[in-house]
């Protein structure tokens, strides 16, 4: 390097500082920056639970329950809760948080819109400190229902979301002979011998009593059995994930043997208790919600549960979590880790609304409230409902990774759904094909296969 050109440099270089200096006046000093939201301090005594914690929630009745339940517990907080609903939850939620205003501290996140939430990068990740929550918490199937993309846990879930089938027990009885679960399971063992017994009923019934209510309830049991990882990156394999499903979903279409009920509408919900659907999913909120809710004044006992053919899945679920730029992290965590976590604030939601925990240490133990009947367990002929969901249908359940993909994934099939009830000679290839149409469209730099 030649040293007169680094002298000459440096010479100006010095200059322009000296003249700066004797020419220019002190700079102001820079602001304080902004405080960074407060890190919460776990544990805390009841009556230190402090403060005013938000939280949307599209259960109307859920949210009188929580502002009793924690008013007695923590006396010092205030709990506000405000009812969205579900479909407008997520536009809400990125509307609120583009303007920076009234973003709730706990948020809701329902399976069908979880995958793109989860990726938003607006929730904390609840093992790092000061949450420090130990996934083993979970069972196993729920550890990839409620992480990102990044392998960070972000929920934690309301309740169990194992699914099996109710059935009515007196159809059972008419056209199979039994209506133990035990033998109405043996019945139903695969989907090869749940086609079988569903020719028998429309042989018997003349077409008039179905085996499920409709191609998309069919769809909603097989597509959570083949739960699996699929999206890599920004490569979709739709073939991988929903070839087996559809192939079953629509050999029971071709065999007559499934109503063609709108999932959700008033003859759906009105066909519980008109008795020509057998079979209904029936994950841990459905007794409440599906059976209880449109069959309750002739149904008690006459409806049973017992384990899909091929096996248990997930259906559903809302998770919680914490807003990352919430200024009452510390509190919002006490709410869930107290309604969701603990045995004492689950037990009493458990005798409540039949909800079941998704925590492992809640079935351990001799104090187990599983033990004692459940609120539900009546209305299904006496059998233990919790029981039968720990030890029958739980085991071998997967739970369905969330990539910020899923959400686009579930919309594409929701979406197309109505087709493949209406056009009955649409093959189950035709079927993909248009998911991998819908979704190209929504998701044009992804590689869908």
């Amino acid at each position: 390097m030649n040293k007169k050109v680094v002298s000459k440099s440096s010479f100006v270089v010095l200059s322009m500082m000296l003249l700066a200096a004797c020419n220019t006046q002190p700079a102001p000093p820079a602001p304080p920056a902004a405080p960074s939201p407060p890190v919460a301090k776990m544990d805390l005594k009841s009556e230190d639970v402090k403060g005013t914690v938000t939280e949307w929630n599209w259960n109307a009745q859920f949210p009188a329950y929580e502002k009793e339940t924690l008013g007695k517990k923590f006396p010092n907080l205030k709990f506000e809760a405000t009812v969205v609903a579900t479909g407008d939850y997520l536009q809400k939620l990125q509307s609120s948080i583009a303007s920076g205003t009234d973003v709730p501290d706990i948020i809701l996140a329902e399976i069908g819109t979880r995958g793109k939430l989860y990726n938003m990068d607006i929730l904390e990740n609840l093992e790092a400190p000061p949450y420090n929550f130990d996934r083993k918490t979970f069972f196993p199937y729920e550890v990839p229902l409620h992480m990102n993309e990044k392998g960070q846990i972000v929920g934690v879930e309301q309740q169990l979301t194992t699914s099996g089938f109710a059935f009515r027990r007196d159809l059972t009885k008419q056209f199979f002979g039994v209506d133990d679960p035990d033998k109405v399971e043996e019945v139903v063992k695969d989907w090869d011998a749940f086609i079988k017994a569903g020719q028998l009923v429309k042989e018997k019934s003349g077409g008039q009593v179905y085996m499920m209510a409709s191609l998309t309830d069919a769809l909603t049991a097989l597509r959570g059995q083949t739960a699996q990882e699929y999206i890599k990156g920004d490569e979709i394999d739709i073939t991988k994930r929903l070839k087996n499903a559809f192939e079953i979903a629509f050999k029971l279409r071709d065999t007559g043997i499934l109503g063609k009920y709108e999932q959700g509408s008033p003859a759906w919900n009105a066909a519980y208790a008109k008795g020509d659907v057998i079979f209904w999913n029936s994950a841990t909120f459905s007794p409440k919600s599906g059976m209880y809710a449109n069959d309750k004044e002739k149904g008690t006992g006459r409806w049973g549960l017992v384990k899909a053919p091929g096996g248990g899945f997930t259906m559903g679920g809302t998770s919680v979590g914490i807003y990352k730029n919430s200024k009452n992290k510390e509190a919002a965590w006490e709410v869930i880790k107290y309604l969701y976590l603990s045995k004492e604030g689950f037990s009493n939601t458990y005798r409540e609304f039949g909800y079941i925990p998704g925590v492992q240490s809640f079935f351990e133990g001799a104090d187990t409230p599983i033990d004692q009947p459940g609120r539900y367990d009546e209305f299904f002929g006496g059998q233990n409902l919790a029981k039968y969901h720990i030890t029958k249908i739980l085991p071998g359940v997967k739970g369905q990774p969330q990539s910020k993909y899923e959400t686009i994934v579930n919309e594409a099939i929701g979406k197309l759904q109505p087709q493949f009830i209406q056009q009955a000679n649409m093959t189950p290839q035709q079927a993909l094909d248009k998911i991998k149409d819908e979704i190209k469209l929504k998701a044009p730099n992804a590689i869908v296969k």
